[in-house]
């Protein structure tokens, strides 16, 4: 009877140390997952800040590259045009005419560089219901026919990625809509285990070679520099019977 009985209690006492053992370790997994969390909460937040000062040097090497070779070059002419006031004044008027013409391409360029400045950008929304609500005001504005598709968990991206992609989806349709003369647009987000995928493709005209280095594709730059800011591709290529094919491509940490 005392041996069964004393079994029993050890039976019970093993028992009970067992789960004070499971309860220790639960314990100590919920406070990892909290201090995991928190490092994630931290690493997003250095994310969407360096994607910040990324677009700060981005805007300063534009004002930089643009407005500063242009002023550069209007101090010259008309450095060149008081000269020749006195001496040759029909010599004088092409060089206003040329200082016009940069004057208003600068100012195109300026205009261009703080609007992107200015650009709201995602803010509170979800990335799905802001790409839809692009896809539908330019559907309106312009009468393109737009298949917007939008993988679920899209919106559970980390806000640099998704304000990333926004901004590509954004470009990629005013490029469509400013260049490509196309008359149909297909913009998808594909999530997959590690990666995630922003198409914009139309059957337009097609790019130009060199599109980047061109006038009037300051944007496309940006949106290079912004993808590869969060350690992104961006390919650029014809889509596959004509038109052209924006492609972003990130990879989400598992």
């Amino acid at each position: 009877m005392r041996v069964s009985l004393f079994a029993s209690w050890m039976v019970m006492g093993l028992f009970i140390k067992q789960i004070a053992g499971i309860s220790r370790g639960r314990g100590d997994l919920i406070v990892e997952l909290a201090a995991a969390k928190r490092e994630l909460r931290l690493a997003r937040d250095r994310e969407v800040e360096l994607a910040t000062l990324r677009e700060r040097e981005r805007l300063a090497r534009d004002l930089h590259d643009n407005l500063g070779h242009a002023l550069v070059t209007l101090t010259v002419q008309l450095e060149a045009v008081q000269r020749l006031l006195p001496v040759n004044i029909e010599r004088a008027g092409p060089l206003l005419e040329e200082m016009k013409d940069l004057s208003r391409s600068s100012m195109e360029a300026l205009r261009r560089s703080l609007d992107n400045l200015r650009a709201p950008g995602l803010g509170d929304k979800p990335l799905t219901e802001a790409v839809k609500s692009l896809c539908a005001e330019t559907r309106d504005r312009t009468g393109l026919k737009i298949e917007c598709r939008i993988d679920n968990g899209a919106d559970g991206l980390p806000p640099a990625v998704a304000e990333a992609l926004w901004h590509v989806a954004k470009e990629g349709l005013t490029n469509v809509e400013k260049h490509a003369q196309a008359q149909h647009v297909a913009v998808e987000v594909k999530l997959g285990p590690q990666l995630a995928v922003l198409r914009v493709g139309d059957d337009g005209v097609g790019l130009p070679p060199d599109a980047e280095g061109k006038p009037g594709h300051y944007g496309l730059r940006g949106l290079r520099e912004r993808i590869e800011g969060i350690g992104g591709t961006l390919l650029l290529t014809r889509a596959e019977a004509k038109g052209t094919l924006i492609e972003a491509r990130v990879s989400l940490i598992a």
